[in-house]
């Protein structure tokens, strides 16, 4: 795995371009201190960017204008040139030796991790994403680790970064969005591995809250950062006043985004990064913003360019239905929801029901004849004195049971001349 060494005077110059950077990083891995003079071509800078030449003319002629602009900038000196595309070049300006009293140093980055993003199939400037991935390589903090307790507790460091979003944009010449967009490619694409703290810390008296930097470096070194930046956490002093509450959601959810974005411009080749509850949660966060966009059109003139904005802001949907554990959370809410309403139906139900039925009239089901032969109030006596009597028949003192002591199951008292009206099996 080759290595190259760039000097990070050159990878901070904000004056040079993405493109005049890339040649800087093909020159300095075609550099051989030992030769004066060397030969080069566009081609063979095109090789050593992509590993091949199949690449577009467009991206061709970006490569060509900023190698002489190398030259006009004296990078280098143009020596000799054998045709249009083939030239002898002095490339010792490009010599540096890391000098930590003059504030030289060095990044170190392989030749496989530039070629791999050059390579990636995205609608992004590779050239950016390349120049970017080298700013935040360079940003890493050499003296700062954790321990490999694997191993006797030996010194594991110069893996971790911790520079904010926004010295990595002032470093870059770019925005706070472009980088949260190559950090979703190159996350994805497994060349880099960003930890997202879950925690702020707020003060209790002013109610400011803090956020703690994200920690992040090469992908193959996950582990040991996930391990830092735990333990950076645990031992963080916190003022008397300070604690810690759960992040922002807000953050959150530009993660989310990325993941969309990534899922729409090539949904086979990113699908396999994320977890399902990943997937799930960016569906939950594209379907709420879309709900909400829906409601704001509803209360917006159609054809108003205001309505056409929050138009272009609610995401096709359709891509979730090919994930399966997404599938699986939509229809299990569906069937709670489902299940809500039933049992709410069922309830109302039950509330309205007075549990005797439909009247029914007594002329449907008697003659005349039958009413006029029915008792009186006055033959059935409802005698209650207390529920200690209930149930004993025309008798002042409590029944008793030998057995089972009182008998209390009985409401009514009933007359000896109205057994033949009152079936005693009916009482019970």
């Amino acid at each position: 795995m080759k290595k190259i060494f760039l000097n990070n005077i050159v990878v901070r110059d904000n004056n040079l371009s993405d493109y005049e950077m890339a040649i800087y990083i093909a020159l300095r891995s075609l550099y051989d201190s030992q030769r004066d003079l060397q030969y080069i071509t566009y081609n063979s800078i095109v090789f050593e960017l992509y590993s091949h030449l199949q690449i577009s003319r467009r991206s061709m002629n970006h490569i060509k204008v900023a190698l002489n602009t190398f030259i006009e900038k004296g990078l280098i000196k143009k020596i000799d040139a054998f045709s249009t595309t083939e030239f002898i070049v002095d490339m010792s300006n490009l010599h540096f030796e890391q000098n930590t009293g003059k504030g030289i140093f060095y990044t170190v980055i392989t030749l496989e991790e530039v070629r791999r993003i050059m390579n990636i199939d995205t609608k992004k400037d590779n050239f950016a994403i390349l120049r970017y991935f080298i700013i935040l390589i360079s940003s890493i903090c050499h003296d700062k680790g954790t321990y490999n307790h694997s191993v006797g507790c030996e010194e594991h460091t110069d893996f971790v970064g911790f520079m904010t979003l926004d010295t990595l944009a002032d470093w870059c010449g770019t925005t706070k969005a472009r980088i949260i967009e190559y950090n979703s490619i190159l996350e994805a694409e497994k060349i880099i591995y960003i930890y997202r703290h879950m925690q702020h810390k707020k003060d209790q008296e002013t109610g400011q809250i803090m956020s703690f930097s994200n920690h992040y470096g090469r992908y193959e070194d996950k582990q040991w950062i996930v391990q830092f930046a735990n333990e950076y956490v645990s031992t963080f002093k916190l003022k008397e006043t300070e604690t810690l509450v759960k992040a922002e959601k807000s953050k959150i959810n530009k993660r989310y985004a990325a993941i969309y974005n990534l899922l729409s411009w090539d949904f086979d080749k990113y699908i396999g990064n994320y977890s399902d509850a990943e997937l799930i949660e960016t569906y939950k966060y594209i379907h709420s913003k879309n709900i909400c966009n829906e409601k704001k059109l509803n209360d917006t003139d159609e054809g108003s360019s205001a309505y056409d904005d929050i138009f272009d802001k609610i995401k096709n949907e359709d891509l979730f239905d090919n994930i399966p554990c997404v599938v699986d959370y939509v229809n299990r809410k569906v069937e709670k929801k489902r299940n809500m309403e039933k049992r709410k139906r069922n309830l109302v139900n039950a509330i309205s029901d007075d549990n005797w039925g439909e009247p029914t009239s007594m002329e449907q089901d008697f003659s005349i004849e039958e009413m006029l032969d029915m008792p009186t109030g006055c033959d059935v006596k409802m005698n209650l004195p207390s529920l200690a009597n209930a149930g004993c028949v025309e008798q002042d003192e409590p029944c008793k049971n030998d057995t089972h002591g009182e008998d209390n199951h009985g409401l009514f008292a009933v007359s000896e001349r109205n057994l033949d009206i009152i079936g005693l099996d009916e009482l019970y």
